[in-house]
């Protein structure tokens, strides 16, 4: 494996801030990529704190726009079944044969009474009102009295009515809007980026969720930019000088590394390390394990360990990637687990987080991957569902069993430290963003460490039909 030195950089790392208005295109450093770097804007904070914003989000963003519903090893038998909520609408999720899953609106079609809750397994779907039945294909089997409406009652009135539903990486995908574009077209350049790491053949190792008193918006600007990590997590200054950057990627977002030190696991440019190159792995992949509990593995670490006794004093931090891919590779061949084939090139230009419009975040990796999905918390602006998990690669059968846990509490033994880091900010950005200061927009994200949060606000002032960023006027 020829890991590359160094990668594409922004551009505007090395040039004058760009002033005029929007995204300007720069050199792209791959056909995939778009090259775009974000000029400096102002953003409102109309979108965090309005109720009424909160309100037209039902009918012009969650109406129409594709979302995760849930993952397929959740429902993986036929008969098991999902019921993903999202403001007021509820869908039915259902595995409806072996490679065959439908959506449903979760309603009776007799007077609307929900069929579902939470998570099961069901031969046919039973209203427990007056008896109306289902089946898993959303036939209606029985109506009680069904003379009683002479023949008004024919099969499309009773059937229940089907939502639109897509697949990829192992997620299922749920838009309301019947005329939507599909799947693939939404997801634009992502598939082709976070393709090659088989996320569907990855398992849940553990998956949590708790309410935040902030906008759902707030909590995913918080994983999809890494201009707070200096300050708000300081453990990781201690390796390198690393800062992260993003770029804009149509609909979606993707961010990168520029000056980690060597390892290979995320995308680094220009590596340095404040300790032995061949000791740098080990000590930070123990660290996430510690912190983040995820984003590394067992094998990694171990793999890791074993660096100091497999390279000389002078090795590279090329040399370190490889010999750290190589010996990990191993280790897991040994216990059963295959890598993705993923060429070199492309796992320095993917990057090291990518976020799914609107309210997902996505960190894939060779074996694991972490993940964030936000959603409102009714229609109050101030409140919004988090949900974060971690995905592995197992041996076949050896995948552990896991269910979505609630973790109210923000102590040591519900999250691990980096997301507690986080979620002490959000309620204050959320407190924060309603001072008056800030009622002529006076946000100014980062253009560059910020970029995936400019184009978040962008791309969903657009679905609203709202103004978005306003270029940034010195003196105003």
């Amino acid at each position: 494996m020829n890991l590359p030195e160094c990668i594409y950089a922004i551009p505007a790392l090395c040039r004058p801030l760009i002033k005029d208005m929007g995204k300007k295109q720069m050199g792209s450093p791959h056909p995939n990529l778009s090259g775009a770097v974000e000029a400096p804007v102002e953003m409102s904070t109309e979108p965090y704190i309005s109720e009424d914003y909160a309100r037209e989000e039902r009918e012009k963003l969650w109406l129409k726009v594709w979302q995760v519903a849930c993952r397929e090893e959740e429902i993986p038998n036929i008969g098991d079944y999902y019921t993903y909520e999202i403001l007021d609408q509820s869908v039915i999720v259902v595995r409806t044969g072996e490679d065959e899953i439908s959506a449903y609106h979760n309603a009776c079609r007799h007077r609307g009474r929900r069929l579902t809750k939470g998570c099961g397994h069901t031969p046919h779907f039973h209203c427990p009102y007056h008896g109306w039945q289902y089946n898993l294909q959303g036939d209606n089997t029985h109506v009680l009295n069904k003379e009683d409406w002479s023949d008004s009652l024919d099969e499309q009135r009773l059937r229940l009515k089907g939502v639109k539903l897509g697949r990829w990486a192992g997620f299922v995908f749920i838009n309301f809007d019947p005329d939507c574009e599909s799947l693939e077209d939404f997801l634009q350049e992502v598939p082709y980026w976070i393709g090659p790491f088989q996320v569907e053949r990855m398992r849940y190792k553990w998956r949590q969720w708790l309410r935040m008193d902030c906008n759902w918006k707030v909590s995913v600007e918080g994983f999809i930019e890494g201009y707070h990590s200096e300050t708000t997590h300081p453990q990781t200054r201690k390796l390198s000088d690393a800062i992260t950057c993003g770029s804009s990627e149509g609909l979606h977002g993707r961010m990168f590394q520029v000056g980690a030190a060597g390892g290979g696991i995320g995308t680094g440019v220009g590596k340095k390390s404040k300790v032995d190159v061949r000791e740098a792995p080990y000590i930070g992949l123990k660290m996430q394990k510690e912190t983040v509990w995820t984003l590394t593995t067992d094998t990694f670490i171990e793999a890791a360990r074993q660096l100091p006794e497999l390279l000389p004093e002078d090795a590279t931090a090329q040399d370190v990637s490889m010999k750290l891919f190589e010996t990990a590779i191993k280790i897991d061949a040994e216990r059963g687990v295959d890598w993705p084939s993923v060429d070199p090139e492309h796992l320095a230009h993917s990057g090291i987080n990518w976020h799914v419009f609107p309210n997902t975040a996505l960190l894939p990796n060779m074996t694991f991957c972490m993940g964030f999905r936000m959603r409102p918390d009714g229609f109050n602006p101030d409140s919004s569902i988090m949900e974060i998990f971690a995905l592995e690669r197992y041996p076949e059968g050896e995948e552990p069993e896991t269910q979505w846990e609630h973790k109210p509490e923000h102590d040591e033994d519900s999250w691990p430290l980096l997301v507690r880091q986080d979620f002490k900010n959000f309620t204050e950005i959320q407190l924060g963003m309603k001072s008056v200061s800030l009622a002529d927009g006076g946000m100014t994200p980062n253009p560059l460490r910020e970029a995936c949060v400019i184009n978040f606000q962008r791309n969903l002032a657009a679905y609203m039909d709202r103004p978005g960023p306003k270029p940034l006027e010195p003196g105003k």
